[in-house]
């Protein structure tokens, strides 16, 4: 049976996403960085949201609710959110262009089948309060928020597919205007409902993301659509076998795995801070600290991506790893930097006006955070290394060795009684580091092979 990777080798797949110019430091930072801003404005959507909710009554509440809904929604997308990976390795002529869409949308259609199970019925009081341990008042907050977006995850999903033909084909730039109207769409639908005043904080954020990412899928598939009609995917060559819905599944389906190991993560960690001392200031404090280290993990988090449409040219590897390192250690710097200076001071009480009592559980945050970003960039250059050449399951398997790791700590966090924020910090720092160093040997072993 031919192989993805040497599918992705023919003469079919010789895209202008491969074609960077040479494989220099240089050259790879031109193709990453619109998708490295597309991650950035994306993140942004975080801090505008909380800044909203900082604006109008009850926020701490709210924004424990906000976080709340985030991650069980966020647990109900994953198995669509690496389809942007999937959709760069496999989306290589018409028919297989054909095969992933329906694949796509059957996997929509089953994600926004199961929101409405869990948003709309009992099950929500069983996840929540049960297995996570939240306070009733933030469960009550948070469950017209998650109704409210029942079809969050089939447009992310949509989108998701469109924007790695975009990617494969060297439109990086597209993505990035896509997340820019998506943004545009968040703000201004979040300050009409804050001006308003009538509508909860976590509502309006509910309300405000649902017109962000409908705008994106819209914009998105717009954007693709010239490159179909030009008829720049190529017919099937006869050869070669037509693309299957086993093979997909095979492929995505330890991606998918791996993203809910990854979003796993953070309903654990909820459910830890609301074990321990001060947990409505910790729970309320830990969206934001997280927030802010996901949008300074944004460029590293980009690499996955570029990784795997780079990973065709063997002489682009070696620049790429530079890329990675120094991208790595510049997030970390100015992590540390960002932490131990008033910039934090200045965010959090001028741009988004969080409460005070959280102030310092969030600067904990950051410090026990620092060197996240350099191993946030490093796993997803070995993460992108391994899914060009099929091994998927290897990627799941590095996921679950962190997910791990960081439940393990956590337990022993709330055995031990240790204070909340060290504790939610520290293992997922030490969790990104024990996968890194996992994914890395596998990486070392298929070179050496």
């Amino acid at each position: 049976m031919t192989t993805f990777r040497e599918r992705s080798d023919t003469k079919s797949n010789a895209t202008p996403a491969a074609a960077t110019g040479g494989a220099s430091v240089r050259t790879i930072f031109h193709l990453w960085l619109p998708l490295a801003v597309s991650f950035e404005l994306m993140m942004l959507e975080g801090p505008a949201f909380h800044g909203a909710i900082g604006r109008l009554p009850d926020a701490p509440l709210h924004l424990a609710a906000w976080g709340l809904t985030m991650a069980i929604s966020l647990i109900i997308e994953s198995p669509v959110i690496m389809l942007l990976a999937t959709s760069i390795a496999l989306v290589r002529n018409a028919d297989s262009y054909r095969a992933l869409k329906t694949f796509m949308v059957r996997l929509c259609w089953g994600c926004t089948a199961i929101c409405a199970l869990i948003a709309f019925t009992p099950l929500f009081d069983l996840i929540s309060i049960w297995m996570m341990g939240q306070p009733v008042p933030i469960v009550e907050a948070a469950r017209p928020a998650l109704q409210m977006m029942l079809f969050w995850t089939a447009a992310i999903g949509w989108r998701r597919f469109y924007q790695g033909i975009l990617v494969r084909h060297g439109q990086t730039r597209l993505v990035s205007y896509g997340t820019a109207v998506r943004l545009a769409a968040a703000v201004i639908t979040a300050a009409i409902l804050v001006m308003q005043g009538s509508v909860p904080g976590v509502q309006v954020a509910a309300i405000a993301i649902m017109a962000a990412v409908v705008s994106e899928a819209v914009v998105t598939t717009l954007f693709a659509r010239p490159l179909l009609r030009r008829d720049i995917l190529p017919k099937t060559d006869s050869d070669e076998p037509p693309l299957t819905q086993s093979e997909i599944y095979r492929f995505h389906l330890p991606l998918a795995a791996t993203t809910l190991l990854t979003l796993l993560a953070q309903p654990l960690t909820a459910a830890a801070l609301g074990r321990l001392e001060k947990p409505a200031v910790t729970l309320a404090a830990w969206p934001v600290a997280y927030m802010i280290l996901l949008v300074i993990r944004g460029g590293g988090l980009a690499l996955q991506e570029i990784t795997v449409s780079l990973a065709r040219q063997p002489s682009a590897r070696p620049a790429l790893l530079r890329f990675t390192w120094l991208l790595g250690i510049a997030s970390s710097l100015f992590t540390l930097i960002f932490a131990f200076t008033p910039l934090l001071d200045l965010y959090l009480f001028r741009v988004i006006e969080a409460p005070g009592e959280i102030a310092g559980e969030v600067r904990i945050g950051m410090m026990g955070g620092v060197i996240l970003p350099l191993f946030t960039a490093l796993g997803s250059w070995a993460r992108g290394l391994l899914v060009y050449e099929g091994r998927t399951k290897l990627v799941y398997r590095g996921m679950g060795i962190s997910l791990l790791s960081q439940s393990a700590l956590l337990t022993v966090g709330v055995l031990l009684r240790l204070p909340g924020m060290w504790v939610a910090m520290g293992a997922m720092t030490a969790a990104s580091v024990v996968e890194y160093l996992y994914l890395a040997r596998q990486c070392i072993r298929r070179e050496e092979v």
